[in-house]
């Protein structure tokens, strides 16, 4: 096998390793304060979406079907973290919006996110953080510019 290929095949190999180890310690973290991944991910949502959006735009984002993105939201709903409201220009259109409680929720789950990257950080030289943000910056780019192809066929 050639070194490229031998790389990117490690390249896939360490990246499924990851995302399974990373989802395991986000769901710690996440139920340590009372919800799930998938609510901690929903309120995320409703904070960079300036806290206002529908039921569909969450289980598009999450690859959800309504269904499912209805039950997380309804739990958030119950714990008190997320509210429905009404579009003023046209009432017939539900929105969700992040509570008080919801944001404080999110801000101890971010938090904690931070302060365990940090310390994964504080292991990691000066010269591969800039290489590998440069590489997921890369990445980031490609994938769009791939979705955006796929889009336009």
């Amino acid at each position: 096998m050639t070194e490229g290929r031998a790389s990117l095949q490690e390249f896939f190999e360490v990246q499924s390793e990851i995302s399974p180890l990373f989802a395991r310690h986000l769901e710690n973290i996440v139920s340590a304060e009372g919800i799930t991944a998938h609510q901690a991910m929903t309120l995320k949502m409703l904070k960079d979406r300036d806290q206002m959006c529908r039921m569909s735009d969450i289980a598009t984002m999450q690859f959800l079907t309504p269904a499912a993105a209805t039950g997380i939201v309804d739990r958030l709903i119950h714990l008190g973290l997320v509210e429905r409201k009404f579009d003023e220009s046209d009432r017939r259109v539900v929105l969700l919006a992040l509570t008080a409680a919801g944001e404080k929720k999110l801000s101890v789950v971010d938090k904690r996110l931070q302060d365990t990257m940090q310390r994964f950080l504080e292991r990691v030289s000066e010269s591969d953080r800039t290489a590998s943000l440069r590489m997921f910056r890369k990445l980031k780019e490609f994938l769009k510019e791939e979705l955006n192809a796929l889009k336009k066929k």
